[in-house]
């Protein structure tokens, strides 16, 4: 099973119900976030969306590009139909800078929880329909160097959330973007 392959770990006690997960206090400065990124770690509430390699929501964000309307493309890969495939997904802006209203595969919303620009980016798609929103979290970094500083963080941002497990997948040792 290729999952037994994967560094499949911590639980993280979360709660999503209803409720916003902790952002920088920053104002976003979209035009920074362009450019091409690398998932490091992946965070779900559930664990169905990352158990199997072709779930919906598993996805490796490659990058994402600022439009000139404020909107937001993000690239994506993931497999399909036994095959590693690229996807584009315009993010809309909404009235809070750091969310974005998507269409793809159930979720409804991408939401940035925290970035310096420079090194890490920490994105979720939300399915925000559901009473339970499910929730995959990304780790993305620049470039493909180990930081364990950086995962620290984003296990942080968690952890005003409770009541919910919260399952991590790292990344960090994986090279290409479909490379489950």
């Amino acid at each position: 099973m290729p999952c037994l392959l994967l560094t499949l770990g911590m639980a993280l006690v979360c709660s999503v119900q209803a409720t916003d997960m902790p952002q920088t206090k920053q104002n976003l400065e979209l035009p920074k976030l362009a450019g091409t990124w690398h998932s490091m770690a992946m965070a779900t509430n559930n664990i169905s969306l990352m158990v199997m390699v072709k779930s919906a929501l598993r996805v490796h964000v490659t990058s994402l590009w600022p439009t000139p309307v404020d909107h937001l493309e993000i690239v994506l890969h993931r497999w399909e139909n036994n095959s590693c495939v690229e996807k584009k997904v315009l993010g809309e802006k909404t009235e809070n800078p750091k969310k974005f209203k998507i269409n793809y595969m159930g979720a409804n919303e991408a939401m940035l929880l925290d970035t310096d620009y420079d090194n890490f980016l920490f994105l979720c798609l939300t399915d925000t329909t559901t009473r339970i929103q499910s929730l995959m979290c990304q780790y993305l970094a620049r470039v493909l160097v180990e930081d364990n500083e950086i995962m620290k963080g984003f296990i942080r941002a968690f952890r005003p959330l409770h009541k919910r497990l919260w399952y991590l997948l790292d990344l960090r040792k994986m090279e290409e973007p479909c490379h489950f």
